[in-house]
């Protein structure tokens, strides 16, 4: 984390030596673990001799954690619910059609590399736009005090010359008021290029952390998929060993003396002849047999799937090709098998809600002062929705048992294929008040016909 004194102004030569500094300590890590994610594992960098057999096999455990936590966490994608209805049409509005898209991508960043970014920015409409960035393409700055806020958060990308094919390194830095932008020059030196206003009453960059230690899901168990890479690849190697192994015949001598006493031509060829025809001749009591590596494959197999479990257990993540997971499974058995992936969501959740508060602070008030209104962002509820199967029949049973003990609405909160429950409600209005007798409806006392739809 890089830390400033409270109220430092950026200047072009700050500006050069965080981004050094980012590049030198941050960069590779976050390279790597995108390595992973795309599967390009170490392992397809091993060098072996040219002799022997080479397999480099990538597992894409990295990916698979990732997948699953983040489609358990965001894959529904999360609500917001106010009681002001035009204050809530403003926000899905200036939202966006693609919000949930949107916040799985920050989530799936976040899970590879421990953090991801969203940038609030204003069109040429003057309508609110966002878009997330991925962690190598931002450095947040914050500041010593205690509070460590965010100072100033810094875009770095690179532009390439089409004509002269030249690239060129760009920063932005964005301040609570500001977009002071820079470019490298020939001498490698920033120099700023210009300054223009945000608009947006606080730094418009939302910072989503992982965890505490803004660490990936995967990234503490990156030995672990090495050693199984290793073990399944040294594995092939021993088949491949098999299926090349020598044959050695005994009292037929000729052969193995030749590559020994030989250094010539005759020699040379002699082991050439070794390799191909992977026959040795020795002088011994006639027998033949094939020489092989003699290899334990209980250990061998006992030691893999040890890994194997280990990186499951330790990312929290469970093994859905697990023989545990049946079919049959009841609600809270599933549960209990996913609690590890609930535990990690939970932490996701305390996380990722203090940035996306941030986000709908900044456009309520932008909202507020285009178009003079008076709303409050403090009043918007977030809720998100788990994504997985749930056994709905023991659900509504359950619902159904609560019948006359809690709220109509908080029933309908148990079933999760019910997303809207206020519209749900405003439905089982509709459905009761057509059977009701509409000739004698202006008669009626609304207190009685509201407990009447709510069931009281």
């Amino acid at each position: 984390m890089i830390k400033v004194s409270p109220g430092t102004e950026p200047s072009a030569k700050l500006v050069k030596k965080i981004i050094k500094k980012f590049q030198m300590e941050e960069l590779p890590r976050l390279q790597k673990l995108e390595q992973y994610y795309q599967v390009k594992n170490d392992i397809l960098g091993r060098q072996l001799s040219s002799e022997k057999p080479n397999n480099r096999i990538a597992h894409g455990f990295a990916k698979y954690i990732t997948n699953m936590a983040t489609g358990f966490f965001m894959g529904e994608g999360l609500r917001i619910d106010t009681e002001d209805t035009e204050y809530k049409k403003e926000l899905e509005e200036a939202l966006g059609d693609h919000a949930n898209e949107t916040n799985f991508e920050v989530t799936k960043e976040m899970s590879k590399k421990g953090i991801s970014f969203e940038l609030l920015y204003m069109n040429e409409h003057s309508e609110i736009r966002s878009r997330y960035f991925k962690a190598e393409d931002f450095i947040p700055v914050y500041s010593t005090s205690v509070s460590e806020f965010l100072e100033f958060a810094i875009r770095v990308w690179q532009e390439t010359d089409l004509l002269t094919g030249k690239t060129i390194s760009c920063a932005a830095v964005y301040t609570r008021t500001e977009i002071i932008t820079y470019r490298q020059k020939l001498d490698k030196k920033y120099e700023e290029v210009g300054r223009e206003l945000h608009k947006f009453p606080d730094v418009p960059v939302m910072i989503y952390w992982n965890n505490e230690e803004v660490k990936g899901d995967y990234e503490d168990v990156l030995t672990k998929i090495d050693a199984y890479d290793k073990a399944q690849s040294d594995t092939a190697n021993d088949f491949e060993y098999f299926t090349n192994a020598y044959l050695v015949i005994a009292g037929a001598a000729g052969g193995l003396e030749k590559v020994g006493e030989y250094e010539d031509e005759e020699g040379r060829k002699a082991a050439k002849t070794l390799r191909q025809e992977r026959i040795l001749f020795v002088d011994e009591k006639g027998q033949a047999q094939w020489l092989v590596k003699q290899v334990n494959d209980t250990a061998v197999e006992n030691f893999k799937n040890r890994i194997y479990d280990d990186i499951f257990f330790l990312s929290l993540v469970p093994a859905l090709t697990d023989e545990s997971f049946a079919g049959n499974l009841t609600g809270v058995a599933i549960r209990y098998k996913l609690i590890g992936l609930e535990q990690l969501a939970a932490i996701k959740e305390y996380k990722f809600l203090p940035a996306y508060k941030k986000k709908l602070r900044l456009i309520t008030k932008m909202i507020n002062l285009k178009k003079n209104r008076n709303y409050d962002a403090s009043t918007v509820k977030v809720y998100f929705d788990r994504n997985m199967t749930d056994n709905l029949k023991e659900l509504a049973e359950i619902a159904a048992l609560l019948e006359g003990i809690i709220s109509k609405e908080t029933q309908l909160s148990l079933l999760p294929f019910i997303k809207d429950k206020q519209e749900e409600l405003q439905r089982v209005l509709a459905d009761r008040l057509k059977k009701m007798d509409y000739d004698n409806l202006g008669n009626l006392d609304p207190d009685k016909v509201a407990n009447y739809v709510t069931g009281g």
